[in-house]
């Protein structure tokens, strides 16, 4: 099941931060990700640092997008490899050709807006009437299925100590002097 799909202009760590939000307060948090070795979700040595005399290593520094992970105790796996992820790059490479390709092309989608609405549609197509053709079931009904018989790897989201609200977990960090800082970026809008 596609549990969140959303067009963005830019790929930032505010915006899977707040897929987070949106997917773990609906369905509960995941045991883990598996996600590739971008910058926003790994910081990695010779590649995200602009210092001639390295003064943090690979892995040594979390990205904001971990924080949040660390906090609710999610797993991280990184793919080291485009093809370590075949199977998520797949349905990517499907979503694309359907959407992408075919219907944004024949309804001549110019705007984000427009393609939000598109890959909406599609998404609840997907998860609500299509038979998986891997394992021949709707995935929404296979879903329920697992929650119902405890075979899920989601568990319920209960806000972790010491954290107040929603917004201490759900917002980005900085460091003063030894201090963190949270900030949820919404209070400022």
């Amino acid at each position: 099941m596609i549990v969140f799909a959303q067009f963005v202009l830019r790929e930032t760590s505010w915006n899977h931060i707040q897929a987070f939000k949106a997917v773990w307060l609906r369905y509960g948090l995941p045991l883990s990700y598996y996600v590739d070795s971008h910058s926003i979700f790994r910081f990695v040595q010779n590649r995200d640092s602009v210092w001639r005399k390295p003064t943090h290593f690979t892995d040594e520094v979390d990205p904001q997008w971990k924080h949040v992970l660390n906090d609710c105790r999610v797993k991280v796996s990184y793919a080291l490899s485009p093809q370590a992820k075949g199977k998520i790059e797949r349905l990517y490479q499907w979503l694309q050709d359907r959407i992408v390709l075919r219907t944004y092309y024949r309804e001549n989608v110019t705007t984000i807006e427009e393609g939000q609405h598109i890959l909406q549609k599609e998404i609840n197509r997907y998860n609500y009437q299509q038979v998986h053709s891997t394992t021949r079931e709707i995935p929404a009904l296979r879903m329920e299925k697992a929650l119902r018989q405890g075979k899920s790897l989601f568990r319920e989201f209960i806000l972790p100590a010491p954290f107040q609200s929603t917004k201490d977990i759900f917002c980005l960090r900085a460091s003063t002097g030894g201090q963190s800082l949270s900030k949820d970026l919404l209070s400022e809008c």
